[in-house]
């Protein structure tokens, strides 16, 4: 099919909303599957010029998803991979969405089929509750247990369903005229019970640490030489901890308080501090803990890591090992953290020299300033010989450099050192801090290209012992991103200039990264309409795109397919094209033990500053465009397409999948076309008010 019956096909059916039944053109026919179930196999008009692709079309959106949905014959399965490598693929997958909710009650002579997208069969939730969503043909009833179940016309049911602890056997029924499906369905509510007040008794696994710890040297912050110790037992208890030979020391019951700071309500859970002082020394020193409860009687038991702190008391030294993703990217990891899996501090750089101070778990302890320390995985970092000198270099010279495009400021260091960048984007104040952490200031030089319209001044300061910062003021009102590297030894921040923007035409020019979520192997949310959120955010991504073509903007698609991209290959695509926005496209749904009833709408998600602004248009346009969609708000967050920084990275979560209308919005090809259209002028809006801030 060319470009031109694309179109046409597409037009076809432009106006039909798949959230009403008996649209023109379709009908439905038990056939049986292979596996003995009900079957439907669904077929266009003979005119259609989609006709010849329906099936596989259908087949690639729904047969990868549940098998007990309707399963497409082998003769169309076989001409899979060749459908998908065609550049007709693409062209029906909107076609697919239709097919698949076009079920009324005079199409079905067969037994009603019931489609469970969520949960799996035999899952296991840690609440009294699950979210069961789902859907029926369209005119069918359904019940759970017997209690009849919310179903809307097009099938769909989402059920906040309560649940039994332990095993429930769930008896769903579908009913359409005389015929009737049933199916059992098992799920399990293994929500955390409290221990009993007696007998006494430790909840297994709950003992903190559940990793070694172990210092080399204790440094100067409390933090830093502090073990917490915790678990889980019997409320209402006297709780204490030993380490090896010392104490006992008390522990405290955490709970609401009185005015007299007495527990109102016991937990059962309990935590205290262990401070190790200069002199202490420990070879992997056990950890007990003891619990004394209402029935007199005792518990105890240890927990799965032991202390141990060095005598010598002496910093090792590690190098960075590991590999690096793009410039920009930031993937997580290579990331150091302010705790065992917490959240991310700075990025690390192969050849970096870090102290290291002792370790905890599977990572290791670096101070890298006064009372501060991150953590980084062992496996990252390379132990150097005991007795390597601790990184502590002097800065003499800071240099920029005017480039194509972008501006260098290079830091002239005699070797790698951890550093971060901050970032401030407010329109009076756009500015970079860059701190290098073990490093001491001798800086009374510095080159800058002339003329620049980027960097307006650069100052230092030594922030505090081993931190040295420098502060990039810039020009623009915008940032458009920056990525740091090591050449050699000298640490080059790249920012690059803000574009050309025409006025009349905002997008014209412009590279756009558009990124479909999930996609191949990676569902993304379950569909209740028998579409996954890979398929219904691709539509979106490619009407988008076609869109910002439309006015001038030179967009690249992550994907266009249903095929698998792995997640860091989608901003490193980014990076290497020279966008200048990185959309990524997602539909959201609820995380177990969430209410549906509670949560709807559109967000956009960014992490780095210099994407708010981004952010904050694209969500005012959908709101305003789509007014009944909902507003879930701006989320800053650390999220894998919101943290590159090479250009602005946005994460637009169009509405929620776990919701009645937001998922018929979906569904339906004019919302779908709303939701792009919303994008769309968001992004030019963004474009062009942007023009008037730089005059």
């Amino acid at each position: 099919m060319n470009g031109a019956e694309e179109r046409a096909c597409n037009t076809t059916h432009r106006d039909w909303d798949v959230t009403q039944p008996g649209s023109p053109g379709f009908f439905t026919q038990p056939a049986p599957s292979e596996a003995g179930h009900p079957a439907m196999l669904i077929a266009l008009k003979p005119e259609s010029r989609c006709a010849s692709q329906a099936g596989v079309s259908y087949y690639d959106a729904v047969s990868h998803h549940q098998t007990d949905s309707f399963p497409i014959t082998k003769n169309h399965a076989a001409h899979r991979e060749q459908h998908l490598n065609s550049s007709i693929a693409p062209a029906c997958l909107a076609l697919a969405l239709l097919l698949l909710t076009f079920f009324t009650p005079s199409d079905v002579s067969a037994a009603p089929t019931i489609f469970v997208a969520y949960p799996p069969e035999n899952y296991s939730v840690p609440y009294d509750h699950v979210l069961l969503e789902g859907s029926v043909p369209a005119g069918a009833t359904f019940q759970v247990d017997g209690r009849a179940i919310d179903v809307g016309r097009d099938g769909l049911f989402i059920e906040w369903l309560p649940l039994k602890p332990g095993l429930n056997v769930l008896q769903l029924t579908s009913t359409m005229g005389t015929e009737s499906a049933r199916r059992e369905f098992r799920v399990t509510s293994a929500k955390p019970q409290p221990l009993p007040a007696v007998p006494t008794s430790i909840a297994a696994g709950s003992i903190k640490p559940d990793g070694d710890f172990k210092l080399h040297d204790l440094g100067a912050g409390l933090s830093s030489r502090t073990l917490s110790i915790a678990f889980a037992g019997s409320p209402g208890s006297t709780a204490s901890f030993r380490v090896g030979e010392r104490g006992p020391f008390p522990m405290l019951e955490s709970g609401p308080l009185e005015a007299d700071n007495s527990v109102k309500s016991a937990s059962g859970k309990y935590a205290g501090s262990f401070v190790i002082n200069p002199g202490d020394q420990f070879t992997d020193a056990p950890i007990t803990v003891t619990l004394r409860g209402a029935d007199g009687q005792t518990a105890t038991a240890t927990a799965p890591g032991k202390l141990t702190v060095s005598a010598a008391g002496q910093l090792r030294v590690g190098s960075v090992t590991t590999e690096v993703i793009g410039l920009g990217v930031n993937a997580g990891a290579s990331a150091a953290r302010n705790g065992p899996g917490r959240s991310h501090i700075l990025q690390l750089k192969p050849g970096i020299k870090l102290p290291i101070s002792g370790e905890e778990a599977d990572t290791y302890r670096v101070p890298i300033a006064p009372g501060q320390h991150v953590n980084v995985l062992k496996e990252q970092v390379r132990l150097l010989p005991t007795g390597a000198p601790l990184p502590r270099p002097y800065l003499t010279r800071i240099e920029t450099k005017r480039l194509a495009g972008s501006t260098q400021i290079r830091f002239l260091l005699p070797e790698r050192v951890a550093f971060s960048v901050e970032q401030s984007a407010a329109p009076d104040r756009q500015y970079l801090d860059v701190r290098l952490y073990g490093t001491e200031s001798d800086v009374d030089y510095m080159v800058s290209d002339f003329p620049d319209d980027l960097v307006r001044d650069l100052r230092w300061t030594q922030e505090q012992d081993g931190v040295f910062k420098t502060r990039i003021e810039l020009k623009p009102h915008q940032q458009w991103g920056y990525y740091c590297f090591y050449d050699g030894s000298t640490l080059v921040v790249q920012i690059k200039h803000p574009p050309h923007i025409d006025r009349a035409r905002p997008l014209h020019g412009r590279p756009i990264v558009i990124d479909a979520g999930h996609g191949g192997a990676e569902s993304g949310a379950a569909g209740a309409l028998r579409v996954p959120e890979k398929d219904i955010v691709l539509l979106i991504a490619r009407r988008l795109a076609e869109k910002l073509r439309s006015r001038g903007a030179v967009v690249t698609l992550s994907r266009q397919t249903d095929v698998t991209v792995p997640l860091y290959e989608r901003p490193l695509l980014a990076e290497k094209i020279g966008a200048e926005v990185l959309m990524s496209i997602h539909a959201n749904a609820l995380p177990d033990g969430v209410d549906p009833a509670t949560r709807r709408g559109s967000s956009v998600h960014y992490f780095h500053p210099q994407a708010r602004a981004l952010a904050d248009t694209l969500l005012a346009s959908l709101l305003q465009r789509l007014p009944e969609i909902g507003n879930n708000g701006i989320h800053y967050q650390n999220l894998a397409l919101t943290r590159p920084t090479s250009q602005l990275s946005v994460l637009v979560e169009t509405a929620y999948m776990t919701d009645k209308s937001n998922l018929r919005l979906l569904m339906s090809e004019s919302g779908r076309e709303r939701f792009a259209e919303s994008l769309a002028r968001g992004l030019e809006e963004f474009y062009r008010a942007l023009t008037a801030s730089d005059k």
